[in-house]
């Protein structure tokens, strides 16, 4: 066991007939001047080699050796007794030799105890070995578990701190409840009769957006382009790679990901808080609208881990029924689903998956209703390097969806059935329809405007602006005429735009408080040519619908879409801009159109722009 000339760790294992192989752990590398714990394993019931790396798993292999591995050469410890010795260059440390195959919890075990286990009668000065957490959002707990070593084991203060904040003096655990968004200075300190260490940090707060205490995650999937998808609570976003990437529709709240069912799929690189412990507690909560193949399980959100086998997911079944599989690093758990409606009816439907650690069981909701619960008691945990994966699951043919996901979201506890009910609710019944929203930069504004298809209690429109998709202020108030069957337009002028680059919202306000938040767009406040938007004939029965555009971003590909007033898309495809900045399309009209409303759409890097199409039979 040792490095090899790339700086990855290797086992090689060879019997006394020179048969075998060499395992390699790609990923972490070992040369970076930093301590790493190394084991190796063979498991000779399961014919299973494996290597470890700082407690996980980066690299198993099956083998089944016809000889054994007896000699009577020595043990060499730092090089090898062969051609040139293959000398190692660093430092190495506590070296142990077991009689059996340790677990992979019992590995893991091993390098969180750390150096403090393992130095013996010597004292030795504590060293902070941690990262520190340097988020939080307002009105949501923030936790940091301090981990130091040395010897004898140290304890843990606060040497400043922001108002509230409390640490755990033999455990270094930090809590905390902010109440306002901002930066925050910490210093916390790890001491023992030999010495003592410090870290210094910044805390910055987010403003709070409404929910209840106990969010870790919230992915709103608003983005109109990827490869990066925002998580408002953490920096650790969801990412997709070039044409695995979904696309971007109208979701039930703002925008939402449309994936294809074949190969798009997002992954959530750090995902730690997905790193359940087996007696934990949590909710995951998303929405859902497929019409989309039953043909076997099509995975939402989920894990799938390389470095042990823990493997769970939330999704649907062959059936288009809502399930949860949880597993943990033995792959040992329970399953629960298979029951209440098929969730490929183009509806919009909220699942939501829950954890008691508490009490042992295991529960899936759909829109608001308990359909399948179990109880099991874990022995192990979920804890994995791998990333989360949505929209598909990293293992086999990938398991990938076929439909639109929204809003996904995770809890560090339970949600209880009055709450999940509740928080359907009003989300359901906020769903207002927008024929279009759109804006354009004149005569040194911006001009937004907007249609909706019908209203039914409907308030009001506040306008919101960012300078980063992210952290929204809002511009002003649009009176809504409350209720109407027929399609009505609102305009609004954001007379003091942002230098550049501006993304508008509305928030869609109810009359009784309830709310919705529209599709993001952007506009660009310096040098945007004006775009026209043709479409013809209009309305139309039959035969083709021509959509012309002119004043586009020469040489650019630009996405084109049809979808009807409930974001079913009938129509998608790339169209590419000429050296005028024109582009055209023949939209067929087939016996798919019914007669109503359908909304053309053109996503560039400058711009949305959307238009009406009116099909009457």
């Amino acid at each position: 066991m040792g490095m090899n000339t790339s700086g990855h760790a290797q086992f090689d294992l060879f019997d006394r007939s020179r048969t075998g192989f060499s395992t390699v752990g790609e990923g972490v590398k070992i040369n970076d001047n930093k301590w790493h714990h190394i084991v190796v394993v063979r498991d000779g019931r399961l014919r299973l080699n494996k290597l470890y790396v700082d407690g996980y798993a980066v690299a198993r292999f099956e083998y089944n050796y016809p000889d054994n591995f007896e000699s009577a050469s020595p043990v060499n410890v730092g090089f090898l007794d062969l051609n040139n010795g293959y000398g190692y260059n660093g430092m190495m440390d506590e070296l142990i030799v077991y009689s059996r195959d340790l677990t992979e919890a019992e590995v893991r075990e091993r390098y969180n105890n750390g150096a403090g286990n393992y130095c013996g009668p010597q004292q030795v000065k504590p060293v902070i070995m941690s990262e520190a957490v340097a988020h939080g959002v307002a009105n949501q707990e923030y936790r940091y578990d301090v981990k130091a070593v040395g010897n004898a084991a140290p304890t843990f203060a606060l040497a400043g701190a922001p108002a509230g904040m409390t640490i755990n003096a033999s455990t270094g655990e930090i809590r905390w409840k902010p109440t306002a968004a901002g930066s925050y200075q910490v210093s916390v300190t790890a001491t023992n009769s030999v010495g003592a260490d410090r870290q210094d940090f910044t805390i910055t707060v987010k403003p709070e957006t409404g929910e209840k205490v106990g969010m870790l995650h919230h992915w709103m999937l608003h983005e109109f382009r990827g490869p990066i998808y925002r998580d408002y609570y953490t920096p650790y976003h969801a990412s997709g790679d070039g044409d695995r990437q979904p696309k971007p529709v109208t979701g039930v709240v703002s925008g939402a990901q449309e994936f294809d069912g074949v190969d798009d799929g997002l992954d959530v690189a750090e995902s730690y808080n997905f790193d359940w412990a087996s007696d934990e507690s949590f909710s995951i909560e998303l929405w859902m609208r497929s019409t989309g193949s039953t043909a076997g399980n099509r995975v939402l959100i989920g894990r799938d881990a390389k470095d042990s086998e823990a493997h769970w997911w939330v999704g649907l079944d062959g059936e288009g029924r809502a399930g949860f599989q949880l597993l943990d690093l033995q792959w040992d758990g329970i399953y629960v689903g298979g029951s209440g409606a098929k969730l490929t009816d183009d509806q919009w439907h909220q699942i939501v998956a829950v954890r008691n650690g508490s009490s042992g069981l295991t529960e899936l909701y759909v829109d608001g209703e308990r359909v399948a619960g179990g109880n099991h008691t874990y022995a192990r945990g979920f804890d994995s390097r791998s990333p989360v994966n949505m929209g598909y699951l990293n293992d086999g043919n990938g398991y990938h969806y076929e439909g639109i996901l929204d809003e996904v979201k995770l809890f560090g506890r339970v949600l209880t059935s009055a709450e999940i009910k509740e928080r359907y609710q009003d989300v359901y019944d906020a769903i207002t329809e927008l024929v279009r929203f759109e804006g354009e930069y004149l005569n040194g504004a911006v001009q937004l405007s907007w249609e909706t298809m019908a209203e039914a209690g409907l308030s009001h429109f506040e306008v919101e602006r960012s300078a980063d998709m992210e952290l929204f202020e809002k511009l002003g108030d649009v009176e809504a005429a409350g209720n109407s069957n027929t399609p009505i337009s609102y305009k609004f002028s954001d007379v003091a735009p942002l230098p550049e680059v501006g993304y508008y919202r509305l928030k869609i306000v109810k009359q009784d408080g309830k709310f919705t938040y529209s599709n993001i767009i952007m506009v660009e406040s310096r040098g945007l040519s004006a775009v026209s938007f043709k479409v013809y004939p209009n309305p139309v029965d039959q035969g083709e619908v021509t959509a012309a555009l002119f004043g586009l971003p020469a040489g650019e590909e630009v996405q084109f879409s049809v979808a009807d007033t409930r974001g079913r898309k009938l129509l998608q495809q790339e169209l590419l801009v000429d050296d005028f900045g024109q582009a055209e399309v023949q939209v067929p009209i087939t016996t798919e159109y019914r007669a109503g409303i359908y909304v053309l759409t053109v996503v560039s890097s400058k711009r949305i722009i959307s238009r009406k199409l009116v099909v009457s039979r």
